[in-house]
């Protein structure tokens, strides 16, 4: 059903209708204004369908839209005055879409309520995913809604999000509108749908013919009053408060930069103090450090001390083992002489030499990796002499012997 402007009354008449449309004069502008095509949604219609999207428990849901449509001065103009529930839609790829029982509900509805109106667009209500457009529901608009002037309208109810989509100029796809009008007058067929299919507080939602007057009437006046010039009194008052609040907020940002810097400041003093202190530990550690170092340097010499006066002590011991070995070796070359000169002590030859052997003892000093096989071999020519240098010595063991010990070795 198609509207033409009426130049003369200023009004808009429809083919096959009983009735002339007045065009809306209370209106609120969402958005902006744009060329070629207006859109305007009755108030009653675009709270309705707000509760209609808040009622689905987060589910997407649809909805069809009621109104007219007319040409201004070569513009496409849309004046949405009635929804529609989507009533047993199913789903199509994950997608809600409308089933024929959803089109039969519909056009059943058109002829109760809105029997002057024609279908002027549809609504897809997606909680929580934004006022985006999907390539589904593209489609789907292309198919079944391809008049120029037909609208999708998709509502996001959880983050308050609403976008007009109208076809572009090549009727190829669909484009976001710039924007839309909401007006306020009475609307009598939707305030009738609205009862029958309340969605807050069922046969009370909307009041009395008297209250909707009232409220066509404030909403007119307060359009009024949004669009009424200041007078000079009104904005020098509007300019005494705007720069009390600026100095207001001044003040506000200068004490927070204060406490900002009374803040840093006293991190900063923290910070010092915990430096100091660890630069007096760190002293502290240093000097204990050195003490330890300098005692361990005092014991160090000591032992060093210690050791060297053992290492002389052992010299002088093996010297006069050395020396005594000497004195014994040149008493047993004077003594041969006696031994020629009596020759009846020839029959205790056994007797004569074990004397002096037992008085003739070598002291050795055990070297590293010395053993007594290879002493026994070194000072008697065999190694079968282990167990005299054993008891010699007073050993039990033939392999404890250590670096450095005395050895007594008899001759």
């Amino acid at each position: 059903m198609q509207f033409i402007f009426n130049e003369d009354s200023n009004l808009y008449g429809y083919a096959g209708g009983n009735r002339d449309f007045e065009f809306p004069s209370n209106i609120k502008q969402m958005g902006c204004i744009e060329d070629g095509i207006k859109i305007y949604v009755e108030d009653y219609v675009y709270t309705y369908l707000y509760q209609y999207a808040k009622s689905g428990n987060g589910q997407e849901k649809l909805a069809a839209l009621a109104g007219r449509h007319l040409v201004v001065d070569g513009q496409e103009v849309i004046v949405i005055s009635g929804a529609i529930q989507g009533h047993q839609t199913v789903q199509e790829k994950g997608v809600e879409s409308f089933s024929e029982e959803t089109w039969e509900y519909i056009h059943t509805q058109m002829e109760v309520y809105f029997k002057d109106l024609e279908l002027v667009g549809w609504v897809h209500t997606q909680p929580g995913f934004g006022a985006f457009l999907m390539a589904r529901d593209e489609s789907f608009h292309k198919q079944y809604f391809p008049e120029k002037w037909q609208v999708l309208f998709v509502i996001d109810p959880m983050d308050k999000l609403d976008t007009f989509f109208v076809h572009n100029e090549e009727l190829t796809g669909l484009r976001p509108a710039k924007g839309y009008f909401v007006y306020y007058e009475k609307n009598k067929e939707m305030q009738e749908y609205m009862i029958d299919h309340s969605l807050v507080r069922p046969k009370t939602v909307l009041g009395e013919p008297e209250e909707e007057e009232e409220r066509v009437e404030n909403m007119s006046e307060q359009v009024k009053t949004e669009r009424r010039k200041p007078t000079p009194e009104e904005r020098l008052d509007a300019a005494k408060d705007i720069r009390r609040v600026l100095q207001k907020r001044a003040k506000e940002a200068e004490e927070e930069s204060k406490t900002k810097y009374t803040v840093l400041a006293g991190i900063s003093s923290m910070l010092c103090l915990v430096c100091l202190l660890m630069g007096m530990s760190i002293i502290h550690n240093v000097e204990r450090l050195k003490r330890v170092e300098s005692q361990l340097a005092s014991v160090q010499s000591s032992y060093m001390a210690m050791a060297q006066e053992l290492a002389n002590t052992k010299t002088q011991t093996v010297f006069a083992a050395q020396n005594t070995t000497e004195l014994q070796k040149t008493e047993v070359v004077d003594k041969p002489p006696q031994s020629v000169a009596q020759p009846h002590q020839e029959t205790a030859p056994s007797e004569q030499a074990t004397q002096p052997q037992e008085k003739h003892i070598e002291i050795y000093i055990v070297e590293e990796g010395d053993n007594l096989g290879y002493i026994s071999k070194k000072f008697y020519g065999t190694s079968q002499k282990v167990d005299v240098i054993m008891e010699a010595n007073g050993l039990d063991n033939p392999d404890k012997i250590i670096c450095g010990q005395e050895l007594k070795i008899p001759k």
